[in-house]
């Protein structure tokens, strides 16, 4: 249990703007714990933004749902945001792969990042404000979350530091566990959960899958794309199909 607990505090100092552990690091033995608690961390997350929406509930409530938007990307940092922006110019550009490397570690923008990035913030804040069961968006937010360690156990990683060390002590074991815990979790708020967090696994994978095709593997960049992107395909899929899936 300790590790656990830990794995948390180092889970949500990672992915979260809010201080509340004194654990600012990457903790060798604990690493994985940590990427076991990422779904934990979206259903807070998540969580938070459900109860702000239901004691906001006031006019104008559409500005109320942008602002309750804004402070949940704030909460997080935009973290995974970043990364999304940082692999645009690169999954668009048509190169030789030593190229499109030495573009993911420019940290200056491009025009395919300020373009599909600020297209895929418009598409994603649209959705959130037209999510009426915003129950689902802790769905959202934790499956996304949670999914994105399956494409970090079993792609290659291409850049080196604390990351790869994460990534080696990641074992199958501890995807059961994370699976487990996120049955356990959005179960009781939705009766379809286990099929969501399939399919969010499948699209992580199958994303996951593209990007080592064409980079040779995955970076925290790629990561944070991942999550974003699965993010947003849950909650598009909540408003579209949501009523044919309560």
């Amino acid at each position: 249990m300790k590790k656990f607990f830990i794995g948390f505090a180092i889970a949500w100092n990672m992915l979260t703007n809010i201080p509340l552990f004194r654990i600012y690091t990457f903790k060798e033995g604990y690493n994985a714990y940590a990427c076991v608690n990422y779904g934990v961390v979206g259903f807070v997350l998540g969580l938070i933004v459900y109860l702000l929406c239901k004691i906001a509930c006031i006019e104008p409530y559409i500005l109320v749902k942008v602002l309750i938007f804004s402070f949940y990307t704030f909460s997080y940092g935009a973290l995974h945001l970043d990364g999304l922006f940082d692999s645009l110019d690169a999954i668009f550009l048509k190169a030789p792969k030593e190229k499109l490397l030495s573009i993911l570690k420019d940290p200056h923008l491009g025009s395919f990042s300020v373009i599909f990035g600020t297209l895929f913030i418009i598409t994603k804040l649209t959705a959130f404000v037209y999510l009426k069961n915003m129950s689902l968006f802790i769905v959202a937010a934790s499956a996304s979350r949670f999914s994105v360690i399956f494409p970090m156990r079993f792609f290659p990683y291409i850049s080196s530091g604390m990351a790869q060390k994460t990534k080696n002590e990641l074992k199958s074991y501890h995807l059961i566990i994370a699976s487990i815990i996120m049955v356990v979790f959005l179960s009781p708020i939705y009766r379809f959960s286990i099929l969501i967090l399939i399919f969010s696994v499948c699209c992580s994978l199958f994303i996951g899958n593209l990007l080592t095709k064409k980079f040779g593997g995955l970076n925290g960049d790629f990561y944070g794309l991942l999550i974003e992107t699965n993010e947003l395909l849950l909650i598009l899929v909540f408003v579209f199909l949501g009523k044919y899936l309560s």
